[in-house]
């Protein structure tokens, strides 16, 4: 039996699964903190890191321990099989829940309080997620161009997503507190975030999906959106009465710099 431990845990705006990426790097705006532990080899371990433009992150499916695995999962995709083996997935009902994430490595503050903190972006991780391990991305090796992609061949539709004007007026406040927010949305809602079955019971296009209203939680505000002609209009934002978003979210374009505690 091996035993590992975690060398830090990953700050994300996604504290449930629904809404949350299904694949890394499919929502550019989806940021994360990944606080490592203080140790005091992790400032040396970390060198020439940020040379590299993404990052391979390894994780555990933290959510998914208790629940066990299973040897054959459904997949999250319209069009794929009723029905695939846990081995030809990605699903977090694993024998062992380990994942990994190609994510693109913004900055590192080796001097935060507490332990190093790392700014990541483009994540498909809950918030709170243990990290293993990190591995430099590189495409030299890690990309393959005459791979084939099995069931998960097909192009995914992406939706256009409008606002209510009561939404709007949220989202242009000159001090809100996520100014990347609006683009989060729109990146997420486009992918249409909802279960697998609820996507091939009441697609989009179809006429019977017409003013059906869903909800999700991101970052400290509680969304709800409906079906309208074909698109997602989101239709309420209103801050959420508990949060746990990591405290040195500032939210500027890709600067990442943490915000005084």
């Amino acid at each position: 039996m091996w035993n590992f431990s975690s060398i830090g845990t990953l700050h994300t705006c996604f504290t449930e699964k629904f809404g949350a990426p299904r694949q890394s790097g499919m929502v550019r705006e989806a940021r994360a903190i990944l606080k490592l532990k203080a140790n005091p080899g992790y400032r040396e371990a970390l060198q020439h890191l940020t040379e590299f433009s993404h990052v391979w992150i390894v994780f555990v499916f933290h959510q998914s321990i208790e629940k066990g695995w299973r040897p054959t999962i459904r997949p999250p995709r319209v069009d794929a099989p009723r029905k695939v083996g846990v081995f030809a997935s990605r699903s977090p009902h694993r024998p062992n829940p380990i994942g990994m994430s190609a994510v693109r490595l913004e900055s590192i503050n080796l001097d935060a309080p507490d332990g190093i903190e790392i700014f990541l972006s483009g994540v498909d991780l809950l918030d709170q997620t243990p990290v293993l391990d990190i591995k430099p991305y590189l495409p030299f090796a890690d990309r393959i161009d005459d791979a084939t992609s099995g069931w998960a061949g097909s192009e995914i539709p992406r939706y256009q997503v409008t606002f209510a004007a009561a939404v709007e007026e949220v989202l242009a406040q000159p001090f809100l507190e996520h100014p990347n927010l609006r683009r989060l949305l729109s990146e997420i809602l486009a992918w249409d975030p909802r279960p697998t079955s609820q996507r091939r019971a009441m697609p989009i296009e179809a006429k019977d999906s017409e003013g059906l209203k869903f909800g999700f939680r991101i970052y400290n505000y509680d969304v709800q959106w409906q079906i309208q002609e074909a698109r997602i209009h989101v239709i309420e934002l209103k801050p959420a009465l508990i949060s746990s978003i990591h405290p040195n979210w500032n939210g500027e374009e890709s600067s990442w710099e943490p915000t005084t505690p």
